[in-house]
């Protein structure tokens, strides 16, 4: 039996924001225990609905979906049984097989009206057909063929798919058997390739509504947009709240996600002009899929959902703060004036910059023409660098998160990589006067990885013994006898000495030939944490336990 149409409905006594914010099996009780089952289910935007069903998993939600409208079926369609430009063979399969469980009739009367070339094609694919002729006999035929008309003889060429297609032809037989007669004759009739381009374009149309844009057309949500400009750029109308209908459930599984308290979602709290409260609703859960499409993601759970919710809200964040300064009234009024997709691009644009900015350095450096790995400036820097170099920056979290890199949060993320960019470019100019010609380069199997706190300290280790001044690796006695001078003799546990520490800047004036005040003032924080980390390292370390597999501020020989 079909569902009643929404107009037909009374409001439901269940908030469709409280079904989704439980469990699925929870959610499933809720809408089975409900007085108007119907129109709670049907009260969920397309959206939503699909996230209630992924939560419950499609085989345990058939008596959520044999209330759902015959749009909420269609949307669910269209995300699972493509794989890009592809029907997905074995999601058509199961989805035939789920419809038909829910509400068979119904399925039969709107699949055969509005998807025909979905079951042909499908059947098509799995099947083969013969009509018996009046000299032949079913022993005639291979084996495997089967008729429940005694004219039409099928035979199922996939065990996998056999009970879904058996169940569907029964079915279909039962309800119309001059229907089942017909999508079997016009089996021979089809053309796979015309009939599957044809649905995908359609099921093109339909999801751009949603923000499912073709990878050409969502790839425009990273398109780059100095925040700033916000503030001179005439506000734009909300494309999206044009295009989808007011009468349409606004999807909520997206805002539901926004957990974190960002600026975003901070600025939200300000906001108490429901209308437009709705408009964003729509719009970010339209955004939402827009990312998703540009970076070809395939989103089936809720986890991965959030990682799309967490990037889209880091960026929104970026843009207000950049734009507002965190100035809350004047964040909702940027809200009001622009599209969201617009905010983003302001937030990414940051990104862009940052990677803008490295890109430039990096053509130019001293670090680009040795050809060294970014490994060169050490975990830290390196990671940041990159994160930052990539096609789309992210940023290094180190051992801090579970992941070592994420999506940019807050301004202070893109402030704090700005600011180590800075120490890199400064210390790689220093560099770039103290080994002009040099290769560096770990020459001896066995070493630790090259970075520029080994070829400093170990260039100046070198200098300080009277050694040659090549770039080559200390012998563990060489070694030894630096680390005799290093230490101040007092301190307890050992820090460097002060005398040494100013020895190490003079070295590095005199084989750079830079001023004083340039090379402090360019590094200094970096020089700093340098002589920090020795400390730290091998201030209790005594020099009969110096390992060289386990220094890695030096190169030394084993």
């Amino acid at each position: 039996m079909k569902p009643p149409s929404k107009k037909q409905q009374v409001p439901s006594l269940i908030n469709p924001k409280d079904l989704l914010g439980v469990p699925g099996k929870k959610a499933l009780e809720l809408v089975l225990e409900s007085p108007t089952p119907v129109t709670l289910v049907q009260s969920l935007a397309e959206e939503d609905l699909f996230w209630l069903v992924q939560e419950i998993g499609p085989e345990d939600a058939v008596s959520i979906l044999a209330l759902a409208s015959n749009d909420q079926w269609q949307y669910l369609l269209d995300l699972e049984l493509w794989t890009k430009d592809h029907l997905e063979v074995d999601s058509v399969n199961r989805w035939l097989s789920i419809l038909l469980t829910a509400d068979p009739e119904r399925f039969l009367i709107w699949g055969l009206s509005e998807h025909i070339e979905l079951i042909e094609l499908h059947l098509f694919r799995h099947i083969d057909v013969r009509i018996i002729e009046e000299d032949e006999s079913p022993s005639d035929f291979e084996e495997g063929y089967f008729t429940l008309d005694d004219v039409f003889y099928v035979r199922i060429r996939h065990e996998k798919y056999e009970q879904a297609i058996r169940d569907f032809l029964n079915t279909l037989k039962q309800h119309d058997i001059d229907g089942y007669r017909q999508v079997l004759l016009e089996l021979a009739g089809i053309l796979p390739a015309e009939v599957e381009e044809n649905m995908y374009r359609q099921r093109n149309v339909r999801l751009a509504e949603k923000g499912f844009l073709p990878f050409e057309e969502a790839i425009g949500i990273y398109q780059y947009l100095n925040p700033e400009s916000l503030l001179e750029k005439a506000p734009e109308s909300h494309e999206v709240m044009q295009q989808q209908s007011v009468d349409d459930p606004v999807p909520v599984s997206t805002s539901l996600l926004i957990r974190d308290h960002d600026l975003f979602h901070t600025s939200l709290q300000q906001i108490d002009d429901f209308s437009f409260m709705e408009k964003l609703q729509r719009e970010f859960a339209s955004m939402c899929n827009q990312i998703i499409s540009a970076d070809s993601l395939v989103v089936r759970d809720k986890e991965h959902l959030a990682d799309v919710v967490r990037k889209a809200c880091g960026y929104l964040s970026i843009s207000i703060d950049k734009v507002t300064g965190g100035n809350l009234q004047q964040a909702v009024r940027l809200l009001q004036r622009f599209p969201l997709a617009q905010v983003f691009q302001g937030g990414y644009g940051t990104a862009l910059e940052l990677r803008w900015k490295a890109d430039k350095w990096l053509k130019e450096s001293w670090f680009g023409k040795q050809s060294l790995d970014v490994g060169f400036w050490g975990d830290d820097w390196g990671g940041m660098l990159q994160g930052v170099l990539k096609k789309r920056p992210l940023f290094y979290t180190g051992l801090s998160e579970d992941e070592p890199y994420r999506e940019f949060k807050t301004l202070d993320d893109v402030t704090y990589c700005h600011q180590t960019l800075d120490k890199v470019i400064a210390l790689d100019h220093l560099l770039s006067f103290s080994f002009p010609k040099s290769p560096v380069t770990a020459v001896v199997e066995g070493y630790q990885p090259i970075t520029y706190k080994s070829l400093l300290l170990t260039s100046w280790a070198r200098h300080h013994l009277g050694l040659t001044p090549d770039i080559e690796p200390l012998t563990l006695k060489d070694l030894k006898a630096f680390f005799r001078d290093l230490w101040d003799k007092k301190a307890r546990p050992r820090q460097v000495d002060t005398g040494m520490k100013q020895a190490f800047l003079d070295w590095l004036q005199d084989r750079s030939s830079l001023a004083v005040d340039e090379i402090q003032g360019s590094v200094a924080d970096a020089l700093d944490v340098l002589f920090d980390e020795l400390d730290k390292e091998y201030g209790s370390v005594s020099l009969i336990d110096l390992d060289p597999r386990y220094l890695k501020h030096f190169l030394v020989t084993h």
